[in-house]
């Protein structure tokens, strides 16, 4: 019953988030809000970005429909990862004046963080793997050391947070694949030998 209600609720925050217009750049660029999408009680919640231009954007679904979703989701299932949710620091799609995709700005991912702390709480992750640098800096704060080639659990507020490499990074061949899927061995292990938060 527990699990319906904060299923009932999640989807109830997702549909208030449709309609957002605090970032009026974003608005004018975005085709659509793409809300976080995975299980409730997942152990694992992955934060990215924002949703690319060719993926979350396009498919309404983070992470979906491009080369760094389609490498997230190979990962995930190939370290056994059942139990995931997937979001964005920002909701919308930032594009700069080319049309490409940009990273979000400061008061965007601040208008934005009410949107993700919503999300995580009714999630409740054991974990918390933040894509890349710009979320690490942001979640875990800006003297935190982001190495996810030795990962470790840090302590942020109400979360456990996990630095991961974002998926573009690998698809431009920065780093292989083979310690991409090393590291989300890891993750798994780590969520594993986590005890649920707030329980």
């Amino acid at each position: 019953m527990a699990t319906l209600s904060a299923e009932r609720r999640l989807i109830t925050l997702q549909r208030s988030m449709l309609t957002c217009e605090r970032c009026a750049a974003l608005v004018r660029c975005r085709s659509r809000v793409v809300p976080g999408a995975g299980a409730i009680d997942a152990a694992v919640a992955f934060v990215g970005i924002a949703p690319g231009r060719f993926g979350g954007d396009r498919t309404g679904v983070p992470f979906s429909g491009d080369r760094s979703g389609n490498l997230l989701r190979d990962m995930i299932a190939a370290a056994g990862l059942r139990s995931v949710f997937i979001t964005n620091l920002v909701r919308c799609n930032p594009r700069d004046a080319q049309g490409r995709n940009r990273d979000p700005t400061t008061a965007e991912i601040t208008n934005c963080r009410g949107h993700l702390e919503a999300e995580l709480a009714l999630i409740r992750p054991k974990l918390v793997a933040c894509l890349g640098r710009i979320v690490w800096s942001c979640l875990a704060g800006s003297r935190a050391e982001f190495d996810p080639t030795a990962a470790q659990v840090v302590q942020a507020g109400r979360w456990r947070l996990y630095p991961m490499y974002h998926p573009a990074y690998v698809n431009r061949g920065a780093y292989s694949l083979k310690k991409y899927a090393r590291d989300f061995d890891r993750l798994r292990r780590a969520a594993a030998a986590m005890r649920d938060p707030g329980r």
